[in-house]
């Protein structure tokens, strides 16, 4: 069922303009991302190895007929909570994808060293993606470079130096924790 709210939380964030293959690669971006931060499944299923990259069965059967054409609803289900960490990971992966032609969503979830690619044999579809292969590629292409870590963390230190009429101190320790997130002393 999760897989079906997540994909209607989706749609609601693109207001309904997405096709099934963006749909599938969006959702697993966001699914990397919810379980390499959270260490918990977005969606109680696994993504197969298929040929245009990672996909949910049960989604592919619910939205196939669509074809190209966008998905424009998921009436028997709700989206997930706003706020909710499942929806912040959704939301997290539509900002970073949304911007991407269906080709680049492919080029982006069939990367060299990427689970799709440790799991796809080009025979069969039904190839499972292990979620420890799904957190080796989050720990490998998602997680910031010591060399971004130490320029975020030399920025926010000049934030917080900085006497500033526009950020009081929550704010500029919001600034830190959202530019630091898991690395603040």
């Amino acid at each position: 069922m999760s897989v079906l709210i997540a994909a209607r939380t989706l749609g609601e964030l693109s207001g309904w303009r997405l096709t099934n293959l963006e749909m599938h690669k969006m959702l697993y971006v966001a699914h990397m991302l919810h379980l390499g931060r959270t260490g918990m499944l977005l969606v109680d299923e696994d993504f197969e190895a298929w040929d245009y990259g990672p996909v949910l069965p049960s989604l592919y059967k619910a939205v196939k007929n669509h074809k190209h054409m966008p998905i424009l609803a998921f009436n028997h289900v709700h989206a997930f909570e706003p706020g909710s960490p499942e929806r912040v990971s959704i939301e997290e992966a539509y900002a970073l994808t949304r911007h991407l032609r269906p080709g680049e969503l492919i080029r982006l979830t069939h990367r060299d060293g990427g689970a799709w690619d440790a799991n796809y044999d080009g025979v069969r579809r039904s190839a499972k993606i292990s979620t420890a292969d799904i957190l080796a590629e989050f720990e490998c292409y998602m997680l910031p470079s010591d060399d971004a870590v130490g320029w975020a963390e030399q920025m926010a230190d000049q934030v917080a130096a900085t006497p500033s009429r526009y950020l009081c101190g929550e704010r500029k320790r919001a600034f830190r924790a959202r530019v630091l997130p898991g690395h603040l002393h």
